[in-house]
């Protein structure tokens, strides 16, 4: 793709920005590389061209080291990605090499030749070595990486500077995907003395081999600054300054100028932008879902009969286009959302057809047996559920119409987050509505899911699906490195997940890009989403120089 770079010079706000940043002591980090420019310096050069980029972002995204960035989201680990690198990582065709140059995997799928690439150097001017990775995994295997599973290494090899050898227990599949390409390499010379890496807040805390370096960073008003990384073996970045500053309003911040450029997934604001002559950019695929999980303990919940009733029951079509005001896609009961590689389309669907629903519900013998509009078991218990949210009412809303009108009473329960979190991992709900990313990548995550193996604490909540055929089809799709062939078992895996239902995808949420390309216009869709499937351009591949 060749990258067109325009940009008008935001000397002001760099000035004022940077000035803000040293009156606040608070988790600031500044200066982190020798190399970087002084804030005296650049107060004295404002008068320069600096090519900066100026991000929205609601929140603050935590401190930007592998084990301190908030993990609630994909923000923290983006930022993370800016300053160390991964053997592997994505562009808008697939995965490239990075640290990695080239790689050889053996027959079996149980060992991984990598060969690093040469003239790379940590932010400090340390070279970056095979012991480097060595380590990394070692320590990581210490200290966890709330991003990424490493379990499935048994031993690194060190064979030579530039060569590292992955020893696997058992042959997974995406490992050059989900492992390699997620897995920041922190430097030894660094990390081997700190004990507790979660609280390390020191200069060397954010010194990786990235293409930027942190100049500045304040948590209390959630600012980053981050600055090209001259020295980077892939060549010094185009963008020179990279800044976040936390808004509310991030669609008036971009209006005004403040900002350069936002995501959203307000249809409206979308429009709104654009027809002010801001460009565009939609998510592809949509790896962003809106999902009903279901509590298969519940002694209702755990009929699929009745899942499967409630599936037909709601007019998931509907519910898109009110919620979203456009644009939205209905999901695939095999969860895998259209446009993705690994969907299976001849997977079964339930299309909205209250009759069917009816009729089902009718056979399990929930009818309304005293006339008060909601079916009851022969005993006379109700078919009635609390269904838990702890953000937008909206989805929930509409479910308790269109499963009203079916005879179940749904009552909506809206919770903080903390207490969501909480009532999921304790079983402590009957429904419940998540939202969340992470579903563009690579299919494995439908075993994490399911098999009560994820990472993601978003992404995990729900049920672990009992069932022999699932967990047969997802330890096998781990051992087949083919495409085809590992396609035509996830296939399965979703036909199973379409006949079980343990979750509900109501809709995928298409996200926007909202930019000026005066400013900047080598934004891109990343393939399959960065790293383990994050819908966001803030690829920092996007600001490097086009590779020969």
């Amino acid at each position: 793709m060749k990258k067109r770079f325009n940009f008008i010079t935001h000397s002001l706000f760099y000035l004022l920005f940077s000035t803000l940043l040293i009156g606040c002591n608070s988790q600031t980090v500044s200066d982190v590389n020798s190399n970087a420019d002084s804030v005296d310096q650049a107060v004295d050069q404002e008068q320069d061209e600096v090519k900066t980029l100026r991000l929205g972002w609601p929140t603050d995204a935590g401190f930007p080291s592998p084990f301190a960035f908030n993990t609630s989201g994909p923000a923290g680990f983006l930022r993370v990605s800016y300053l160390y690198d991964t053997l592997t990582w994505k562009n808008e065709q697939g995965v490239v090499p990075w640290l990695a140059k080239n790689w050889e995997i053996s027959d079996d799928g149980l060992t991984y030749t990598v060969h690093l690439n040469e003239g790379v150097n940590w932010h400090d001017g340390e070279p970056l070595t095979a012991s480097d990775v060595e380590f990394t995994i070692r320590y990581l295997s210490q200290h966890a990486f709330l991003w990424g599973d490493i379990s499935m290494i048994n031993a690194v090899e060190v064979k030579d500077e530039a060569t590292v050898v992955f020893h696997l227990d058992k042959p997974y599949s995406p490992f050059v995907e989900e492992v390699m390409g997620i897995v920041p390499i922190i430097p030894e010379h660094i990390w081997s003395n700190v004990e507790d890496p979660k609280s390390f807040r020191e200069d060397g805390a954010v010194v990786g081999t990235g293409p930027y370096i942190l100049k500045s960073y304040n948590q209390e008003s959630g600012q980053y600054l981050f600055q090209a990384n001259a020295n980077y073996f892939k060549g010094k970045p185009e963008v020179d300054e990279i800044s976040y500053i936390m808004v509310g309003n991030r669609a008036l911040a971009l209006k005004n100028n403040d900002i350069d450029a936002i995501w959203t997934n307000n249809y409206h604001d979308m429009q709104e932008l654009k027809n002010v002559g801001f460009q565009v950019m939609e998510s592809d695929p949509h790896g962003s879902i809106v999902r009903v999980v279901f509590n298969m303990e519940n002694d209702f919940l755990g009929k699929k009969e009745l899942r499967q009733a409630i599936a037909y029951a709601l007019d998931r079509a509907t519910i898109a286009d009110r919620v979203l005001g456009g644009n939205g896609v209905v999901g695939s009961a095999g969860i895998i959302p259209p446009g993705s590689p690994w969907y299976n389309p001849n997977t079964k669907q339930y299309d909205f057809d209250l009759d069917n629903a009816m009729k089902m519900l009718d056979k399990l013998g929930y009818v309304d047996r005293n006339q008060d509009g909601i079916r009851e078991t022969s005993g006379g218990e109700s078919l009635e559920f609390n269904l838990m949210v702890s953000t937008d009412e909206r989805d929930a809303q509409l479910i308790q119409d269109m499963l009203k009108q079916a005879g179940i009473k749904v009552n909506i329960h809206k919770v903080d987050i903390a207490t969501f979190t909480a009532s999921m991992s304790e079983s402590n709900y009957d429904m419940a509505i998540t939202s969340h990313i992470g579903v563009s990548g690579d299919p494995d995550f439908l075993r994490r899911w399911f098999m009560g193996t994820e990472y993601n604490a978003k992404a995990s909540r729900g049920s672990v699906l009992e069932n022999e055929q699932f967990k047969s089809l997802a330890e096998k799709q781990l051992m087949i490195a083919d495409f085809d062939q590992r396609k035509e078992v996830v296939d399965q895996l979703q036909d199973v997940l379409a006949e079980e239902v343990p979750t509900l995808v109501i809709y995928h949420r298409p996200f926007y890009w909202m930019y000026d390309e005066e400013y900047f216009n080598g934004w891109f869709n990343t393939w399959g989403g960065i790293a383990n499937g994050i819908t966001s351009w803030e690829n920092k591949a996007a600001f490097l120089p086009n590779e020969e």
